[in-house]
């Protein structure tokens, strides 16, 4: 019974984020995700009150794919400084293909697409998730020093705020890459013991 319902939910955000790509979420409406998905409107409703609700759904799981395919390129052996670095490079590295495949996307409907703004907000919560510990394990080893974890924890994400839809539009490739190194080299060497 369960793993029934699991495959209905997942057809059920198959079906919607399909919709939300091509109308947007204002457009897309519940009667729209029960057609597509082969569903009455009753059944949908006993899965999910709102298409709100599944877009959510839809981000979360999306947010959560990413920053696991992020964690998983960092090589275990690295000391956690370098693993800091090589976090932050792989999350401009894989945020740069996102961008590159929903730049076809209208603006109107980069608010409403679970892989644009609504996504980058979610990696951001997960991202401090996993930065913390790599700071923690930085400062136990003596390689890393900063006196508030909070604080710095929070430094570093106002520092790669920038890496939004806009500013991957607006900004050529080259001096992007750029931009990403120089951050990385501002927050290490900032942490790193002298």
């Amino acid at each position: 019974m369960e793993n029934n319902q699991r495959n209905k939910k997942a057809r059920i955000k198959e079906a919607a984020q399909k919709l939300f790509y091509q109308l947007g979420l204002t457009k897309t409406s519940m009667d729209d995700i029960a057609r597509q998905c082969g569903l009455s409107k009753p059944a949908l409703y006993y899965y999910y009150p709102t298409k709100e609700s599944i877009f959510n759904e839809i981000v979360i799981d999306e947010a959560r794919k990413f920053i696991n395919r992020v964690e998983e390129k960092i090589p275990a052996d690295l000391p956690p400084d370098e693993k800091i670095a090589n976090f932050l490079r792989n999350i401009y590295y894989d945020l740069d293909i996102y961008f590159r495949e929903i730049e076809a996307v209208p603006d109107v409907l980069c608010e409403y697409y679970p892989h644009g703004r609504p996504i980058v907000k979610k990696i951001n919560e997960l991202f401090s998730q996993k930065l913390r510990p790599l700071l923690r394990a930085g400062k136990d080893e003596g390689i890393l020093n900063f006196r508030d974890e909070e604080t710095t924890l929070q430094s570093i994400i106002t520092m790669i705020g920038f890496l939004n839809f806009t500013w991957m539009r607006r900004v050529e490739k080259a001096k992007r890459d750029r931009i990403i190194e120089t951050v990385i080299d501002i927050i290490l060497n900032g942490l790193r013991r002298r």
